[in-house]
Order: structure tokens, then sequence, then C-alpha cells
């Protein structure tokens, strides 16, 4: 699930957002800023950027034994936007913002608590399954 999941992100980030030919990296918290200043818009695109990730920090310790810690997932999860962050400056169809890296690897993070919560569950010797 994990892997097809942030290729079709990358895939959405690269086809369907025409490039705007100049390489941006926006401030930290301009997003923030911009709630505070009233534009609501801007609180919904923290409120995607969030829930984006939340798949893929669910799935990493399901897949990766090793990432039991939901700062693990958090990892990985910044990680990969990184990737996709460094793909939309590279190739001018979006803007590099560390406020989208803060709020996915939130994502990854909340997923992570749950994925590690049912992973711990599963991979748990359990009484009742050696019976």
């Amino acid at each position: 699930m994990s892997v097809p999941y942030m290729l079709l992100i990358v895939f959405v980030t690269l086809i369907f957002r025409l490039p705007i030919h100049e390489h941006i990296v926006k401030p930290p918290f301009w997003e923030l800023q911009e709630v505070m200043n009233g534009n609501i818009r801007m609180l919904f695109d923290i409120i995607l950027n969030t829930l984006m990730l939340v798949p893929f920090g669910f799935f990493v310790p399901l897949w990766i034994r090793k990432a039991d810690k939901p700062w693990k997932a958090a990892l990985a999860g910044l990680i990969a936007s990184l990737i996709i962050e460094i793909i939309q400056l590279a190739t001018t169809r979006g803007f590099f913002e560390i406020d989208d890296l803060l709020h996915n690897t939130l994502g990854a993070f909340l997923g992570g608590i749950l994925g590690c919560l049912l992973a711990q569950w599963i991979y748990s010797p359990d009484s009742r399954r050696q019976k």
C-alpha cells in the first residue's frame, strides 16, 4: 500500500500541475501566518497536507518491523515528503514548502501511532493464537 500510494502522490504532483518555471522555496510557517491573516483556504491546505501521509505512516510499522515507534514512521514520512518537495522544486511543479514537510511528517506520525498499535497486536505473542 505505501509504495503505490507514494507513487500516486508523486504522479499527481508531477502530472496535474503545470510548471511555473520558477524555483520557489516558501519560508517556514507562511501557511499559518496566512490563516491568522484570515485566509481560511490555507487551513484546508494544512489539513489536507497533514492527512496526506496518515496512510503512509499507518502502513510503515506494519511492513517494517523495526519501525516499531511512531517517530520512526514520522521519519519515513519526513523522507518521503522531502523527496516530493525536491521533485516539486526541481520540476517547478509546485513550491518547496517547509510547512508541507512539517504537516506531512505530523500526518505520518499520527498514522504511525495507529500503525504501531496494530503492529504490536499483530506481531505480539498471544496465548490465544498459540493454542
